[in-house]
């Protein structure tokens, strides 16, 4: 289920997969960097993250973020009574680490398919976090920049169903902008709340 408002930057390395891949056209260029080959069946994955260490948290002592990582999940939206409105949607799920919280906290942003519409050299705009929305931009082969200008509310890890109470957000001054890399797609498995067995690049 995807919901919420983003931007990211992002470059990546293509993965392989049994099922026959789609060559990207120009709206569909961001995600595959993102992901790598589309598919129109199936899901596929990407996972970033970003560990602050003690230096930069003390050049910037307003930033109460401490980790960040991103799980992002793309699918083919069919359409059957209009397939040239057919689009590539995706879902970035979200998880921060705070240096005064033990628990970790959890959003969702909803992607794909917007106004104005994703691009390679413009990043993506996505609903949610926040109620002024985020963004993601590409940052060489292996990075993506997530821009959260406003801050957001967050919850507790969990599936939809089971959240626990609205956080207020607790983002600092010095937290609207992550810089994260590629990691490998275990790391992201605690966000598949949905899922029983390891992430793979793709699901057929």
């Amino acid at each position: 289920m995807f919901r919420r408002a983003f931007i990211i930057a992002a470059a990546l390395a293509p993965f392989s997969s049994e099922a026959p891949a789609y060559a990207a056209d120009p709206s569909n260029e961001f995600l595959a960097n993102l992901v790598g080959p589309l598919y129109r069946r199936g899901e596929s994955f990407a996972c970033f993250s970003r560990q602050y260490d003690a230096a930069h948290l003390t050049a910037h002592p307003r930033q109460q973020v401490t980790f960040v990582k991103a799980l992002v999940t793309a699918r083919f939206q069919a359409s059957t009574l209009t397939p040239a409105s057919s689009s590539y949607a995706y879902q970035v799920s979200l998880a921060f680490k705070f240096h005064d919280r033990a628990e970790t906290l959890t959003a969702v942003a909803e992607c794909g398919d917007g106004t104005p519409k994703d691009s390679r050299r413009g990043g993506a705009h996505c609903a949610g976090p926040g109620d002024g929305g985020s963004h993601l931009a590409l940052d060489g082969r292996q990075a993506v920049v997530l821009t959260i200008p406003g801050g957001a509310d967050l919850w507790m890890p969990g599936p939809i169903d089971k959240r626990h109470e609205t956080i207020k957000n607790p983002f600092g001054p010095d937290d609207g902008v992550f810089r994260l890399v590629r990691t490998e797609l275990k790391e992201c498995e605690d966000l598949a709340f949905d899922r029983q067995k390891p992430l793979r690049p793709h699901e057929p």
